[in-house]
């Protein structure tokens, strides 16, 4: 064999490994893909459910505010309720978005910049969904009750709004992205609300880089 056949037969050696390397590097990226969309598929589901119930529950606190829009306290508490309910279902519209966007057959950095944008709404809509605590605490409150109700009342009524409006402020600041990847009761949260699967999806693009690597 001359050394111009050797090469010949060499090249079509190397592009025919390229060409092998290529498809197996396709295939696991169809293969990530459909892992990242099978991990995905649930939650999607559960956001369709809670943008639902989320609706249908501004639905029934919009009705009461039309019918108690004469009362301050209730009226304000139900605009409370409004407005963080409604926060709350477009944040979980934009998370299914983002979730029927995600690709892994972009580029992986891409794939971590929406990974790291899902992750980052999923803990903004839970720290705006807990505001509206302390609205379920006065929202019963009447005219006629600021007007008769004796000095116990409001003292107790002060104590547990009181400690609602704390709770509701150290939840918010102690529900951060950082606490997330945390052991604890945030992580816990986070998880459930689609967390583990954001985890799961990180996995696969560290096997596809090793992959790479190798």
């Amino acid at each position: 064999m001359s050394t111009d056949e050797f090469q010949q037969l060499w090249k079509a050696y190397d592009a025919k490994l390229e060409r092998q390397m290529e498809l197996n590097h396709r295939l696991m990226t169809e293969i990530a893909t459909q892992k990242v969309h099978r991990s995905f598929n649930w939650q999607i589901a559960l956001k369709i459910m809670m943008i639902g119930l989320g609706v249908g529950w501004n639905i029934v606190i919009g009705s009461l505010l039309w019918v108690f829009r004469t009362e301050p306290v209730m009226a304000i508490s139900a605009l409370m309720v409004l407005c963080c309910t409604g926060y709350s279902v477009g944040g979980y519209f934009l998370q299914v978005l983002l979730m029927l966007q995600i690709r892994m057959s972009k580029s992986i950095l891409g794939t971590q910049k929406q990974l790291a944008q899902l992750e980052a709404l999923i803990v903004q809509t839970m720290r705006v969904g807990f505001l509206q605590t302390p609205a379920y605490t006065v929202f019963y409150i009447t005219r006629r009750m600021m007007a008769t109700a004796g000095p116990a009342f409001w003292v107790t009524q002060s104590i547990v709004t009181g400690v609602a409006v704390l709770g509701t402020i150290w939840v918010y600041r102690h529900v951060t992205v950082g606490n997330a990847g945390k052991k604890g009761w945030v992580k816990q949260l986070f998880d459930n609300e689609g967390g583990k699967t954001i985890t799961r999806a990180r996995g696969f693009i560290r096997e596809m880089k090793e992959w790479e690597k190798e």
